[in-house]
């Protein structure tokens, strides 16, 4: 049976942020770290981890106000200082360099910590992400659901449904579905440690009001972040780009448009997948990773 993660922590701007370490001992001299987007957090990457760390020390960072994390500290206006953040905690462990491998809006932090240090990231993969500019009517969408969780102090069953829905590939869905006509409590789902809807939206629905007021707080910096494709021409490391083809969230046409702005760039779909196809598909997933990881050995 798949053994959880276990969580260090490190003190970044006065706040305690929490990562996984699969191995500090290893000497993999380009650890792999991932960074995960808005809702999730670190044991996202749990499969990914489970296929690479006999091979690779793997590093799985909780953002701020998600997993076990301490809320944002003072003074952290954007992304960039979130990038800067995880960059401070990854120097703290005496790292280097190393190859990110983010999701959904973790990939414009993956993004500014390149172009931070361009010479620490060697090498990047961005999955069902974009660093553009986020469109006008997702901002909108977006921003009515925090506002109605935010004054409800809570996230009710249907909200939570909801948002899962955008999450997750349509036959996913239908399963969740399927699953809580039936009341069935019994579910495999809970025979192992993989992220599912009806995990998910329990999440949502467990949130507390201190959780929901710090999410609000950040909320913003996610949806209202700068325009990175214009910087784009700076990303001079190898770099992969996955999208699943039922994403809710993003559109395989932002993932062209990232491969056309970001040279030298390759672009995966990945079908009967949607925001999370590395939970969905993991093993077409992680022979992405590996194929890409072996396509641009250290060095």
């Amino acid at each position: 049976m798949t053994k959880p993660l276990h969580y260090l922590t490190a003190t970044i701007d006065g706040q305690s942020m929490y990562y996984s370490d699969s191995d500090k001992h290893n000497t993999d001299s380009q650890p792999i770290v991932f960074i995960h987007g808005f809702l999730t957090d670190s044991s996202m990457w749990q499969a990914q981890i489970d296929a690479l760390k006999s091979q690779h020390r793997c590093i799985a960072i909780d953002l701020w106000s998600h997993g076990q994390s301490d809320p944002m500290p003072k003074g952290t206006t954007s992304l960039v200082t979130i990038a800067e953040q995880c960059l401070s905690l990854l120097s703290s462990l005496g790292l280097n360099q190393f190859r990110l491998v983010a999701n959904g809006s973790g990939c414009a932090i993956a993004a500014e910590m390149a172009l931070i240090s361009p010479t620490s990231v060697t090498k990047m993969v961005m999955a069902n992400g974009f660093i553009g500019f986020e469109p006008q009517v997702n901002c909108i969408k977006y921003q009515q659901w925090i506002d109605q969780i935010s004054q409800q102090q809570s996230c009710s069953k249907e909200m939570a449904d909801l948002i899962t829905e955008q999450y997750f590939a349509n036959l996913a869905i239908e399963s969740h579905n399927n699953k809580a006509s039936h009341s069935d409590n019994s579910s495999d789902a809970n025979t192992n440690n993989s992220l599912t809807p009806e995990r998910f939206s329990q999440a949502l629905q467990n949130l507390s009001p201190n959780n929901i007021a710090e999410l609000v707080l950040m909320a913003p910096l996610f949806l209202y972040k700068r325009d990175t494709l214009e910087l784009a021409e700076q990303l001079t490391l190898p770099c992969l780009i996955l999208v699943g083809e039922q994403n809710k969230l993003r559109t395989v046409l932002e993932a062209y448009l990232m491969q056309d702005c970001i040279t030298g760039s390759t672009l995966k779909q990945l079908t009967a997948a949607g925001h999370l196809a590395n939970v969905e598909q993991a093993a077409m997933f992680n022979q992405h990773l590996i194929n890409f990881f072996e396509s641009y050995p250290n060095g």
